[in-house]
Parts: structure tokens; sequence; C-alpha cells
């Protein structure tokens, strides 16, 4: 069980997209008065500093969640004290840059501008775009629209998955996206607006290694998403289309994050819910056969994207030769046509990856990834 104040103090963090949305805008002090702004900032900074401290917690998961938030809190502080030397804090943007924008989105929360295309997909188009007040050094944005207003409910589906997923801080939220805000076009278009993720997705990462990645990183990059699948399987959640385009990695620190949980299916046991969608290249034999969607489900479309990152073949589920077999064994285990031949538990596979790394390539230690 996290700590309240720590779950509390964290989400506002993940909702933070720039200084002011946690530190707030003093009505006290003049924002001009540097010297007394930055006194008020930092006695909140403190506070903070004291609710997520990673040495006040013993439990393993709320001192990770702590290492986490006391990262992201003392960004946002430097990025504060940033702003306050230049006079920028709590002032925001003036509309001027908003008039040089064709595409604006207003919500009850905020302004926003669409400046760029990040990607377009069948159902829906991911743009770039910022915030009032979000500076070169503040949070990113993206904004996912419904192309038609009949999958609306294909995006309120993923809206409630997510915040299913952040209902409580946790180690694996990292690997998820944050959603901040959502809307409606005047066309009746859905969209929902997300922190931007710094990382590159499965194909683009196979355009830079046309004959697949080295294996010893596959081996991160594959146990990060079994811990999320693993931490959604727990919550009775299937995502129901895991392929290239959502699992993303950022190189830097090794972090892997799985998005678009529009297709996904929430307790199939209880609710009745079957499959939402039919990805030929990845989804298992049971979705065609329009069987129930069980964790094994998502295993298998797991293991096909790790034979693509390898530069297999997703049709035969062949891999190269110079991966070790006892690699290969195991991603092939996950990719039985039968659904209860397959591994079931997705935190007893990614122990057991643990256990094949170590075999094959001896302690652990941080291999750099390069993009």
């Amino acid at each position: 069980m996290i700590d309240p104040e720590l779950n509390m103090l964290y989400k506002n963090i993940q909702q933070a997209l720039k200084a002011e949305d946690l530190f707030g805008v003093p009505q006290t002090v003049s924002l001009d008065d540097k010297e007394n702004l930055l006194e008020i900032i930092k006695d909140i900074y403190h506070r903070f500093a004291r609710i997520c401290h990673p040495d006040k917690f013993s439990q393993e998961e709320s001192k990770d969640v702590a290492h986490d938030a006391f990262t992201a809190l003392n960004e946002l502080y430097n990025n504060a004290k940033k702003k306050i030397r230049q006079g920028t804090y709590g002032k925001g943007y003036s509309d001027e840059v908003f008039d040089q924008s064709e595409y604006l989105i207003d919500t009850s929360k905020r302004r926003y501008c669409i400046e760029s295309t990040l990607a377009q997909g069948d159902l829906a188009t991911v743009y770039g775009g910022t915030c009032p007040g979000a500076g070169e050094e503040d949070m990113k944005i993206a904004i996912k629209v419904i192309e038609d207003p009949a999958d609306n409910d294909l995006m309120q589906n993923e809206i409630r998955i997510l915040k299913l997923l952040h209902q409580e801080a946790s180690v694996y939220s990292k690997h998820l996206p944050v959603l901040i805000d959502q809307f409606k076009t005047s066309e009746g278009q859905m969209g929902m607006i997300m922190k931007r993720l710094d990382a590159y997705d499965l194909y683009t990462i196979r355009e830079k290694y046309k004959s697949g990645i080295p294996s010893h990183h596959i081996i991160w990059i594959f146990r990060r998403i079994l811990s999320i699948l693993g931490f959604a399987h727990i919550k009775g959640i299937i995502h129901g289309n895991v392929e290239p385009s959502h699992i993303m990695v950022r190189p830097r620190d090794h972090n892997v994050y799985l998005v678009d949980w529009s297709y996904s299916i929430y307790k199939p046991g209880t609710t009745g819910q079957g499959f939402k969608a039919l990805n030929e290249d990845y989804s298992p034999p049971e979705v065609s056969a329009g069987k129930p969607p069980i964790p094994a489900s998502d295993m298998y479309s797991l293991a096909k994207c790790m034979v693509y990152l390898l530069g297999g073949n997703i049709h035969d589920h062949s891999i190269p030769d110079a991966v070790d077999d006892r690699i290969k064994r195991f991603i092939q285990f996950f990719l039985r046509d039968s659904a209860i031949q397959r591994p079931q538990d997705a935190w007893d596979m990614y122990r057991k990856l643990d256990e094949l790394r170590e075999d094959v390539f001896g302690p652990h230690r941080f291999r750099e990834f390069v993009m």
C-alpha cells in the first residue's frame, strides 16, 4: 500500500506540464519580486521533498515510487528557479504566441496549440503540441484525435483504462501514457491530451537496426513490457493489441512504454467483453477464432514483437542464427497456437527472463542503447 500523501503528490507531479502546475502562482507577492517569490517556492519544494524523499521509505515499491517522484520534483523545482530568475514564472505566454497558430484546442483546463503531426493511424492521429506557459524545458504534449466520431467509444475506453491503471501511484506508472485532459472537436471527434514520450517505437528502431537489435538489448525491453502486462493483468486488463507501434523505448535510461490502450478489454471473464481488434500480423489465433481474451493473448503478441525486433520472421517465427538458442526457445514458448499451452503469468516469465539473462550474458550490467 502506497503512503496516501506520496500517492497524491506523485499524481500531482505526473499531471504537471510546467512548474506552476505543481508549485502554484502565489497571490501574496509580486511575480517581479524574485527574492520573495523564490523563498515561497523553496518552502513548497521542501514540504513536497519531505513527503517523497526515498530515504523515508523502507518498503521497496514505495521507495521506488518515491525515487521517481523526487527526481521529477527536482526537475520541476529547477525549472521554477530558472523561470523566476528570467522573470517569466507565473506569467505564461501572451496570446500572440497562439495567434500565430492555426490549430488551437480550448478545454475547461487549458488552451493547447498543435504544432506537428507525430503519427497517423487507422483509428486516430497523434499531434505534437504545447500549452500556455510551456517553455522549451517544460513538458511537451501529445494530442490524440479520433478520425471518425463513430469510433469515439474506443477513446472513451482508453481513457477509462488509463484511469484504472493510474488509480494508485506505482512503479509501473512510468511505463504508461499519462492522461492530462480530454476534449471533443466541433465535428464530434473525441480527443485526449497526454504527456509526450521522448521515445522510439519498434518500427523506428528497426529502421536503424536493419538486421535486428543485439540480443542483449532484447532482454530488458522484453522484461519491461512483461512487467507492464503483469501489472495490467492483475487489474483485469488485457491490452488487446500489442504491436510494434505500441511499444516505445527511451534509450537513455532503458525506460519502455506500452501505449494505445484503446482496444483494451476489462475483466473479460466477468464483463463478457471480447477482442476489439484483429491485427493480421500480431494478434494471436484466438482473436480470429472468436475465443475469449486471456493474459496469454497479450504475451503471444509481445513475443511476435520481440521476433520482429531481433530481425526475425513474424510469419514463421524464425529468429536469426546469431541469437542464443536459449533466448529463441524462451520467445517461441510464447508463440504456440494453443493459448493454454503458452505462458499464462507475465510475472512468472519476468522472473524467468531475469534468470535467463544471467545464464546467457552473466551478471547484469547497463549497456548503452544507441539510436
